[in-house]
């Protein structure tokens, strides 16, 4: 039960933060979403990793490596090497 309402409130959390900088972002008027979200999802992989090292009661889960795979491969397109 702890875990839906950890898992609820951080959702809840993310949602607003992400939100908030939204807001100051598009006040600026800054474009470029591609940094920010690789910014913010490493941070994200590098916190999760920072509990992992210090909580001997958590593990980082193979599905948060994968899915932070697949948000920085979606935003960012492969070098060309053929060039």
């Amino acid at each position: 039960m702890d875990f839906i309402v950890y898992s609820i409130a951080s959702f809840f959390g993310g949602f607003i933060l992400g939100f908030v900088v939204r807001g100051i972002r598009d006040k600026r008027g800054d474009t470029d979403n591609n940094t920010i979200v690789l910014i913010i999802v490493t941070l994200m992989w590098a916190l999760s990793m920072f509990v992992d090292i210090t909580s001997t009661t958590y593990e980082t889960s193979p599905l948060v490596h994968g899915l932070m795979g697949a948000i920085v491969g979606f935003f960012y397109k492969p070098i060309n090497l053929n060039k």
